[in-house]
């Protein structure tokens, strides 16, 4: 079963929107705390993790919460909350 997954981009985010075009089957919205990614798939989102790791050092906080039922299955809404560091 998928569970649906949020991204939740803070801090300096300048750059980041280049590598997350790189990404399929993702809608981004902007507000004023930063981006935020949703993911079809929770598996999706920790690889897009993963991969940022790579390009930035951040720290990441994450919760869950109920998001219905699909098919007689519980399915949870899975948050991340991603601190983008200042490099310096």
């Amino acid at each position: 079963m998928k569970h649906p997954a949020l991204i939740q981009l803070r801090g300096n985010i300048s750059g980041i929107e280049r590598f997350i075009e790189k990404f399929e089957g993702i809608s981004v919205m902007r507000n004023k705390h930063g981006l935020d990614v949703y993911f079809e798939d929770v598996n999706s989102a920790r690889r897009f993790i993963s991969r940022l790791k790579r390009l930035r050092k951040f720290k990441v906080k994450s919760s869950t919460k109920y998001a219905g039922l699909r098919k007689g299955r519980v399915r949870w809404l899975f948050t991340y909350s991603v601190r983008i560091e200042n490099e310096g």
